[in-house]
């Protein structure tokens, strides 16, 4: 089984430091690849090789308006449904996650309740999600409305942003919108363990 290279402790309370390890959750070809290479290399590259098993990034952001360093590692897991079983063992240590359908295809967003239950079930745990409506470029293809993404996301206490991998609109957002989450979470906890 893959291990994780870090958990999601606070590094040091004078800097302001985090490390999470976070998941790219999907079906195959929403933008999962695409988004983490638009987040970590500021590069869309429009002919993407199909992810086997996972990949990972590495990326440290500086949150300005919590003045916060967090070090994401982004692990982008497979979407076709043959890689489940490979799937499991990359959940592990996981933080948190970004969670992408892609606008113009119905049945990646009647999908995500599926990688919701797979991600909470592996985890034995429910972690921060933020639904990313993916590919909002393609406006004239675009099948699944922003209501529909704003409800689901309500109904389930997640964050919703629309994001373009291509553009680069609100990718950064979605990333940094996680870690204020996994944050608070963190934050939370602490001050529970203390009570």
């Amino acid at each position: 089984m893959p291990q994780p290279l870090f958990m999601g402790a606070r590094v040091s309370d004078m800097s302001a430091e985090y490390r999470y390890k976070i998941v790219m959750l999907g079906d195959g070809a929403v933008g999962k690849t695409a988004m983490t290479t638009r987040f970590t290399q500021n590069h869309f590259d429009s002919d993407y090789k199909r992810t086997i098993g996972s990949d990972f990034a590495i990326k440290r952001l500086h949150i300005e308006d919590i003045d916060t360093q967090v070090t994401l590692q982004v692990w982008d897991l497979a979407g076709q449904p043959r890689f489940e079983s490979v799937r499991q063992g990359f959940y592990r240590g996981s933080r948190g996650g970004l969670l992408l359908y892609d606008v113009t295809r119905r049945r990646t967003f009647l999908n995500v309740d599926t990688w919701k239950e797979e991600a909470f079930s592996n985890l034995q745990n429910e972690i921060p999600l933020v639904l990313v409506a993916n590919k909002v470029d393609l406006k004239e293809s675009r099948v699944v409305t922003t209501e529909e993404g704003e409800k689901y996301a309500k109904k389930n206490g997640f964050i919703y942003v629309e994001s373009s991998a291509l553009t680069g609109e609100n990718v950064e957002e979605a990333y940094s919108t996680l870690c204020k989450r996994m944050i608070e979470d963190a934050k939370e906890s602490t001050q529970t363990k203390v009570m």
